[in-house]
C-alpha cells in the first residue's frame, strides 16, 4: 500500500499539467452540481415550511356568502369544527346586548343600552390586538376557552362607571335570533347575572360589520346560559385555520360531511351559516409551482449523472492516450493487468478526491449550503466521474503490449 500511494504521488507530480487540468475539471464538475443540490435542497424545503409562512384559512357564510357575521351556524357543524383532527384555531362568536343590572322585557328601553359577544378566542372581534387586551393578574386569553362567568370590559365604559378589575356587576343579557319566516332578526332575554370583571379592552381599528362590543363573555359560558334557559343555541360567526394544508382535501371532505356547502352567490338570501369559504388559492398555487420546480430539478439528475461519467471518461481518455507506452512498460516489466489498472486509477481517485473537497468547499463558502447536501453532491460526482475513467481505462486491456513497444522503438 506504501509502495501503491507512493507511485500515484509521484505519476501525478511528473504529469502535473494533465493532473492540474484535470483537477480544475473536477473542482468545477463538483461547483456547479453542489450549486444544483443546493437549489434542490432548498426548494424542497421551502415546500415543508410551507405550511408555517402560509396558512389556510376559512370561515363560515351564508349560501350566497353575502354575509360572515349575524348567522344562524348550528351547534352540530360548530362541535363538529371544534373537535376535527383537522382544524386548528377555532373561532366562533354569538352576538348579544346586554345593560347594567336586572330588568324586564318590558324595560329593554331604557336599559338595554350596550352590545356584546360572547367569543373563544381574541380573534372573534375583527380588527382586535392581543395586546389591546388589559388582564387582571393570573389570568390571560386562555380565560375565554372557559365556561367561568366573567367579562372583559371597554376600559371607558370601567371609568364611567366607576369599576375595576375584580369588580362583580351584574348583567342582563339579550340574545339575537331570526323570526321564523327569516324575514327580521329579533332580540329576546338570555338570563341576569354576576361576573367578574378580569380585563379591559381598548381596541384602536374595529373591522366588524357590527356595533363593537363593550362586554367580551367566554363563549362556553354564554353557550351554558342558553342550556340552561332552554334555548336553541345558534353561534353567530365562526372561522378556522386548516392544521395541515397537506391534509386539505381530507378536510375539505369532514366538512361536507358536517353539512358545509360552496357558496352560491346566486342564491337566496339567508341567515344560516350553511357554506365554507376556503382561502387556498395562493397556498395551492405555491404548492404548484414549487413541485414542478421540484419535477424539474429531479428529472435533471439522470442527465447530470450521465454527463459526468462522459467528463470522467473523456478527461481519463485523453489522459491516457500519452501514457499507452508507459502502460506497456509496466507490463512487459511484470506489472499485472490488475495493478496497473489500480495504479492509473488511483491518481484519478486521489485528483477527484481533492476536486470534491475543494468543490464542495467553494460552494460551500459561497452560498452557505448545507454539509449533507455538499456531501451528497460530492458522493455524486465521485461515482459518475469514477465509473467514467473505469470505462476508459478498460480500453487499456485492448492494447497489444509488443505491438506498443515495436512502434515506440
Amino acid at each position: 500500500m506504501k509502495f501503491f500511494i507512493g507511485q500515484t504521488a509521484r505519476n501525478l507530480v511528473r504529469h502535473k499539467y494533465k493532473s492540474l487540468l484535470c483537477l480544475l475539471i473536477g473542482v468545477l464538475t463538483v461547483f456547479l452540481l453542489a450549486v444544483y443540490a443546493g437549489n434542490l435542497d432548498s426548494t424542497k424545503r421551502q415546500l415543508d415550511r410551507l405550511p408555517e409562512v402560509m396558512k389556510i384559512t376559512a370561515r363560515i357564510s351564508n349560501l350566497n356568502g353575502s354575509m360572515t357575521e349575524g348567522l344562524k351556524i348550528r351547534e352540530d357543524r360548530m362541535d363538529g369544527i371544534l373537535t376535527s383532527e383537522y382544524v386548528e384555531e377555532p373561532v366562533f362568536t354569538v352576538r348579544l346586548k346586554w345593560g347594567f343590572g336586572a330588568f324586564s322585557k318590558e324595560e329593554y328601553r331604557k336599559n338595554l343600552n350596550y352590545y356584546g359577544v360572547g367569543m373563544n378566542a381574541v380573534g372573534g372581534v375583527p380588527g382586535l390586538k392581543p395586546e389591546e387586551i388589559n388582564y387582571m393578574e393570573g389570568v390571560d386569553a386562555g380565560i375565554l376557552e372557559t365556561a367561568e362567568k366573567v367579562c372583559i370590559m371597554d376600559a371607558d365604559l370601567m371609568d364611567q362607571e366607576g369599576l375595576s378589575f375584580g369588580d362583580d356587576v351584574m348583567l342582563t343579557l339579550f340574545y339575537y335570533h331570526v323570526k321564523g319566516d327569516g324575514s327580521e332578526v329579533l332580540i329576546d332575554p338570555l338570563v341576569t347575572d354576576t361576573y367578574r370583571i378580569v380585563g379591559s379592552v381598548q381596541i384602536g381599528e374595529y373591522l366588524g360589520g357590527w356595533v363593537p362590543a363593550e362586554v367580551i363573555l367566554p363563549f362556553r359560558c354564554v353557550r351554558e346560559a342558553y342550556q340552561t334557559q332552554g334555548i336553541e343555541f345558534w353561534a353567530d360567526s365562526g372561522s378556522f385555520v386548516v392544521k395541515d394544508p397537506f391534509l386539505l382535501n381530507e378536510c375539505k371532505d369532514q366538512m361536507h360531511d358536517l353539512g358545509f356547502l360552496d357558496v352560491i352567490t346566486r342564491a337566496d338570501f339567508h341567515y344560516e351559516g350553511t357554506s365554507l369559504t376556503i382561502m387556498d388559492q395562493d397556498f395551492i398555487r405555491s404548492v404548484r409551482a414549487l413541485n414542478e420546480n421540484l419535477a424539474l430539478l429531479r428529472g435533471m439528475l439522470p442527465f447530470l449523472a450521465v454527463i459526468i461519467f462522459f467528463i470522467g471518461y473523456i478527461c481519463s481518455y485523453l489522459s491516457i492516450q500519452g501514457r499507452r507506452e508507459e502502460y506497456a512498460l509496466m507490463r512487459s516489466l511484470g506489472t499485472g493487468r490488475g495493478r496497473s489498472f489500480s495504479l492509473f486509477l488511483g491518481e484519478t481517485m486521489l485528483l477527484q478526491a481533492a476536486a470534491g473537497f475543494l468543490g464542495s468547499l467553494a460552494a460551500g463558502l459561497l452560498f452557505s449550503t448545507a454539509p449533507a447536501v455538499l456531501a451528497l453532491a460530492g458522493a455524486l460526482f465521485f461515482a459518475a466521474f469514477l465509473a467514467g475513467t473505469v470505462a476508459a481505462l478498460l480500453t487499456l486491456h485492448s492494447l497489444s503490449v509488443m505491438e506498443l513497444l515495436t512502434t515506440n522503438n
